[in-house]
């Protein structure tokens, strides 16, 4: 497997949760990141708290449900390290809601997270990644992509849209030496899941849950593959041990 160390990464989402266990990770290995959330404050904590040179690290604050922010995120960072190798999509939020309480407002600002903000970072990266002549994408989806949960309907609508979303353009643009790439994590131990509601008919809370750092160890397996090997779509969950 490649090693990542002095790859430029961008992480959408860095501030908290699965986001920054992957800036841990990969600050332990060495990479040049940008870390990218809405945040100034919690990202320059993160971004301070990494084992790696300030030289090597960039914090971008921005609303990625913008298309300017988005397109700030891209031009930051080829402006600080001259390329990006990898393109993290982590960025997600969820209602946790059952349908009939679910208002527009916020089904729309999931989608925007969730699903749009990626449209956005396709257009904006992939053109500078077949200029450059190679590329990888990683989106963080869900295994409610491929499940319906009760009271998580909009969220997992986005991410079952994620998955055939990434794996169309990811078709589109395999012969341009770009890797299009999603993780698919069970349950895991973020502040979205904490948030669950009580209300009658919503998925009970798991007790089972991965953490952070366990995402993020499957993050660095995708981002560390060989240059000719491509994994579409891959699901990690929590292990269940009967006691």
């Amino acid at each position: 497997m490649r090693s990542i160390k002095d790859k430029v990464m961008v992480i959408t989402g860095a501030s908290r949760g699965i986001g920054a266990g992957i800036a841990r990770l990969f600050a332990e290995e060495q990479a040049k990141l940008v870390l990218c959330g809405r945040d100034q404050q919690r990202l320059k904590e993160v971004a301070e708290s990494l084992p790696i040179p300030k030289a090597n690290r960039l914090t971008v604050a921005v609303d990625i449900t913008k298309k300017t922010g988005m397109k700030k995120i891209v031009e930051a960072a080829y402006k600080k390290y001259g390329v990006v190798d990898i393109f993290i999509n982590n960025a997600g939020v969820g209602a946790r809601k059952l349908l009939v309480d679910l208002t527009e407002r916020e089904f729309d600002a999931v989608m925007a997270v969730n699903l749009k903000a990626v449209f956005y970072s396709f257009k904006e990266i992939i053109p500078r990644f077949q200029k450059q002549g190679f590329g990888q994408i990683i989106n963080i989806s869900s295994m409610a992509g491929k499940q319906g949960v009760a009271g998580m309907a909009a969220y997992c609508a986005s991410k079952a849209a994620l998955n055939v979303f990434s794996e169309a353009v990811a078709n589109e643009v395999r012969n341009d030496n770009i890797k299009i790439s999603v993780l698919a994590p069970g349950s895991t131990d973020t502040g979205f899941m904490a948030g669950g509601s009580k209300k009658k008919g919503v998925h009970p809370r798991e007790k089972n849950r991965m953490t952070t750092a366990e995402v993020a160890e499957a993050v660095l397996f995708m981002a560390r593959q060989n240059e000719n090997a491509w994994m579409s779509l891959a699901e990690i969950r929590p292990l269940i041990i009967k006691k």
